[in-house]
């Protein structure tokens, strides 16, 4: 499904997790937080998906620094969790072909997740191809910030040398992917491949609540052939 006026696309920007790569169905975070009394994921994910932490090690240092000593069960978690994600990216069926499509067309490639180093480092694994292609490479644990908030959004544009209305945003989630870049005024493709997950964003689309994407594909392999990059010819 196409939504909307033709204009001049120049770049694809694609998030990263359940867009080109699956992995473990719960957060790093998630599994953490169950370690920490007294500490919530989300106060855990502040930390460990904004910071720069090369090791386990520092993982633990940093916890640790914000929220005072860790028992000896979280330290040995974290460092089987580190372990587990460097290794559990799987590139999803078609994605870096379809990333290499709208690269061969002519358009710059940007990569923009939510993420910490040793998921990274498994996508580095799991499609290098795409890693290697890619123009710009915005990740929260480098930048400090996550999304919704549009600092990522307006960093990596920035560093494609485009204007927001030239890129088209490429991502499974509404909330984080969707909606920030429709109002930074990029364009956005959600991969609705897993509808059930996103069902109250899709009752506030059809209520008129917020605004619909560009486009929607059922799957990331569909998206080279929506009509927004169809007429594009280089």
């Amino acid at each position: 499904m196409w939504n909307g006026q033709m204009m001049q696309v120049k770049a694809a920007i694609f998030d990263i997790g359940a867009t080109l790569v699956t992995g473990p169905p719960v957060a790093p975070n998630k599994v953490i937080a169950k370690y920490m009394e007294g500490v919530t994921a989300a106060e855990i994910g502040s930390v460990i998906m904004t910071t720069d932490l090369r090791s386990p090690d520092r993982v633990c240092k940093a916890l640790e620094d914000k929220f005072g000593c860790l028992s000896k069960e979280a330290a040995v978690e974290i460092h089987e969790l580190w372990r587990s994600q460097a290794t559990a990216a799987q590139a999803l069926d078609g994605a870096a072909q379809t990333v290499l499509a709208l690269k061969s067309i002519g358009l710059k490639i940007g990569l923009l997740s939510d993420i910490w180093n040793p998921y990274y480092a498994s996508v580095e694994r799991a499609l290098p191809e795409v890693v290697d292609t890619a123009d710009a490479i915005v990740l929260s644990c480098r930048s400090g910030s996550r999304k919704p908030s549009l600092d990522n959004f307006e960093f990596i544009v920035e560093q494609l040398g485009i204007e927001p209305s030239e890129s088209v945003m490429i991502g499974d989630t509404y909330t984080h992917d969707i909606e920030p870049a429709l109002k930074l005024g990029m364009r956005a493709v959600w991969v609705l491949a897993r509808p059930d997950r996103e069902s109250e964003s899709i009752i506030r689309i059809l209520n008129g609540e917020c605004p619909a994407p560009t486009a929607t594909v059922s799957n990331i392999s569909e998206t080279p052939t929506i009509q927004l990059f169809n007429y594009l010819t280089f």
